[in-house]
């Protein structure tokens, strides 16, 4: 399993250098794979629900973040744009060793928060793995661990979830990132699907770090 899991990061180390958020639940990623025929174009949006104070900050990057991802085989990779950053382009990369269904043992590796600096190159690994109970209810449960020159010191986190689709239409989720980084987070939310290729999720995060203010977010989903 260990070679496995070691082979499955070069894989995606390799990738990501030509290649974001990946396909996720509300903050975390999910063991989704996008699918190979399909582009996938999001556009997400972190805010606070009350104004700022002066010297506070949100626990989100910024807002909006505009992502293409792709599916190749066993692969996902993408690019996201995040707007008002200096350095706005971030990669992103996954591959899936294990799991066909979703009542099967799915396991992925990957990276995201690839950043072309220094200052902004958080290049967070993480490997996850989920289940579906028979009503349908995924848990999903993992490690990461990211650049300590751009998270600090608690660099290291779990990561856990779970999610259902309750019916065509309607999904719920919730997510949680361990740690005080600006990563962090228990997070809820909803989707509603309006048509078969088009969604929209709203959720809540809640920030470890009490710095951070919690944040709404809106998450729109096309896949084309």
């Amino acid at each position: 399993m260990k070679i496995l899991i070691l082979t499955g990061l070069i894989m995606v180390s390799f990738l990501a250098s030509v290649s974001a958020t990946p396909s996720s639940l509300i903050w975390i990623p999910s063991t989704d794979i996008q699918s190979k025929d399909k582009t996938h174009f999001g556009i997400d949006s972190y805010f606070t629900p009350q104004p700022l104070k002066a010297g506070e900050t949100t626990g989100a990057f910024t807002t909006p973040d505009y992502g293409l991802t792709w599916g190749y085989k066993i692969f996902e990779f993408g690019i996201d744009y995040i707007a008002s950053q200096n350095d706005p382009i971030y990669f992103n990369a996954k591959a899936k060793l294990l799991g066909n269904k979703a009542t099967d043992l799915n396991l992925v590796v990957g990276l995201y928060n690839l950043g072309t600096t220094s200052t902004t190159n958080s290049e967070v690994k993480y490997v996850l793995g989920s289940v579906a109970t028979k009503d349908g209810t995924r848990l999903t449960f993992g490690y990461g661990f990211g650049r300590q020159e751009v998270l600090g010191d608690d660099h290291n986190m779990i990561m856990a979830g779970i999610d259902k689709q309750l019916s065509d239409r309607w999904w719920i989720g919730a997510d949680y990132q361990g740690g005080k980084s600006s990563l962090g987070a228990l997070s809820v939310g909803a989707s509603y699907n309006f048509t078969p290729n088009a969604a929209l999720l709203v959720g809540y995060s809640f920030y470890n770090n009490q710095d951070f203010k919690n944040t709404i977010t809106t998450q729109i989903d096309v896949n084309f």
